[in-house]
């Protein structure tokens, strides 16, 4: 079975093949659920981040936004942001020589230049990585903005698949920097948790309390282990109270479940009668029912800082 959550994983993986590939659900689905979104936040300028981008179809995020720079394609495979990047810039040269055309046979009036299309914001970043999360978050400042959309594509399902995360205790991102004073006494440990926790305090510290959402299309009905009902071991997620109180905030602080819902991925298409004989062959009388899950998780009004 492929290493989902594996580095060395992915980056042969988009070194072997670039081309464009959409996980679960095409981009257009994505993109509508982000739009429905925005427009019942009332966003007018949202600053979207787009975790685990993979070599996906980001281009339709464009359409959400004014300014493209709004929407921030993230990914821990260098391969892949190299060739989602260059395919948007291909794509706006070719829009831009097709409206150059366009405009030319039209009429021969001196019109002003075409305004370049600016490309969107892409990085090489790990967000399980403190370090990463700090400097995103500190682009973030720059920007004068927090994030008020995450997009979550099968990130967290790769994630999941990991064995965990080691962490130093009292973590540095905390619920209003309440754990400053353990610092300064010293006292450090180390400790394993399941890595969708650190993800979770992670983008919990880039987008904005109260209003940001967390997106996320997965496979797993289950996939959140700091959403109640809890796991009842901590090989299977569970967050130990003396991890807590060591210093690390748990991420049910931070995120609350808003919707969760199945995703129909037939679209209502009917099988065809090669795909029907196929399952019949099989000795499937039934078809199956292929559906992923959609997640909303939206910001509780905890701070955190670092």
């Amino acid at each position: 079975m492929p290493e989902f959550a594996s580095h060395e994983y992915w980056e042969a993986r988009f070194q072997n093949n670039g081309s464009a590939f959409d996980w679960l659900v095409p981009a257009n689905t994505l993109c509508d659920i982000v739009r429905d979104n925005i427009d019942k936040t009332r966003l007018p300028k949202a600053e979207i981040l787009n975790v685990g981008c993979g070599t996906a179809e980001s281009s339709a995020f464009r359409e959400l936004v004014n300014d493209p720079e709004q929407v921030h394609n993230v990914d821990y495979s260098q391969a892949a942001i190299d060739a989602a990047a260059a395919r948007e810039k291909n794509l706006l040269q070719n829009t831009s020589s097709a409206l150059e055309e366009t405009s030319s046979k039209r009429d021969s009036i001196q019109r002003p230049p075409l305004d370049s299309k600016q490309p969107m914001r892409w990085s090489c970043l790990d967000l399980l990585s403190l370090n990463h999360t700090l400097t995103l978050l500190d682009e973030q400042r720059e920007r004068g903005s927090l994030f008020d959309i995450v997009v979550d594509k099968s990130t967290s399902d790769s994630i999941a698949c990991g064995s965990g995360a080691t962490i130093r205790l009292p973590y540095l991102l905390s619920i209003e920097g309440w754990t400053r004073g353990i610092l300064q006494s010293g006292l450090m440990q180390t400790v394993d948790i399941h890595s969708l926790h650190v993800l979770a305090v992670h983008l919990a510290a880039v987008t904005k309390p109260r209003t940001g959402k967390w997106i996320v299309v997965s496979y797993s009905d289950e996939r959140f282990p700091f959403l109640p009902p809890y796991p009842k071991s901590v090989s299977q997620g569970f967050l130990p109270e003396t991890v807590i109180k060591a210093g690390f905030p748990h991420p049910n602080q931070l995120w609350r479940l808003e919707t969760k819902e199945k995703i129909d991925t037939t679209g209502g298409r009917e099988e065809t009668l090669a795909q029907r004989k196929k399952r019949l062959s099989s000795g499937a009388v039934h078809r199956q029912e292929v559906s992923h899950w959609l997640y909303v998780l939206v910001r509780t009004d905890a701070s955190v800082t670092d």
